[in-house]
Order: C-alpha cells, then structure tokens, then sequence
C-alpha cells in the first residue's frame, strides 16, 4: 500500500493509483505556505518531495539496508529551507534541486517501476 503524508497535523492518505499520486502532490502544492518536503511510503522506500518552492528534490530512504538515493543537479552554492511534513525545520544542499517537472516526472516513475528515472540524475549513500 502506497501513502502520503504532507502535514503532521493530517492523516496519511492511501494512493493506490499514479493519479492520485498526482492529485496528492497538486493537493499537497496548492495547500502549503512554505516550501515543505512531502513523504510517500512505496516501493520500500520513504519518499521525500519537495513542494511550494520554485525546484524541487527526491531524497529516499530505504526500510532496510538498500542505499539511500537524492537527486543532484542544482547550483553547488547554498541550501534551502523548507518544513518536513510542514512544521520541522531543516536545511538541504541546493544542489539536490532539480526542475520540478522533472522531479515529479521521476516520482511517478518510481511509482509505477520502483526503479531510479533517467530524466535526474542521482546521488546514491549509504547511512
């Protein structure tokens, strides 16, 4: 079962289909005032995703011992500052930005073939 979470004050939302995948991010987009990392639960990862802010990113953690993966491709200087869940500060390399067309692109891709998107490039590590 696939579930996104997008504020700490909400409950997880099932998202059995890519569809919904997209309304929860549109959803998601629309109702925050602050760049905020959204997460969904799949394909054995926690998935997060940046939204309300110009780029975006994917930073993935795994449940088990697979490796970590986050995008990479945005200006080397600098960090953002966003809300995970829309309440806990926390800082991120700009690096990892990547347009947010791509980004979303990418997570659905994941979302349907559990497999990394060619259209970003990724960082892989393990914690």
């Amino acid at each position: 079962m696939v579930t996104g979470t997008w504020s700490e004050t909400q409950s997880s939302i099932d998202l059995p289909t890519v569809d919904d995948l997209d309304r929860f991010v549109d959803f998601a987009e629309a109702n925050v005032d602050r760049p905020t990392a959204i997460s969904i639960d799949m394909q054995g990862y926690r998935v997060d995703f940046l939204v309300g802010y110009e780029s975006s990113f994917i930073h993935m953690t795994p449940e088990d011992e697979k490796p970590y993966h986050v995008t990479i491709g945005g200006p080397t200087q600098g960090t953002v500052n966003f809300w995970l869940h829309a309440s806990h500060h926390t800082e991120f390399e700009n690096r990892h930005l990547v347009p947010k067309t791509l980004a979303r692109e990418a997570l659905r891709e994941f979302f349907r073939t559990g497999l990394l998107s060619t259209v970003v490039k990724w960082e892989q590590y393990l914690a």
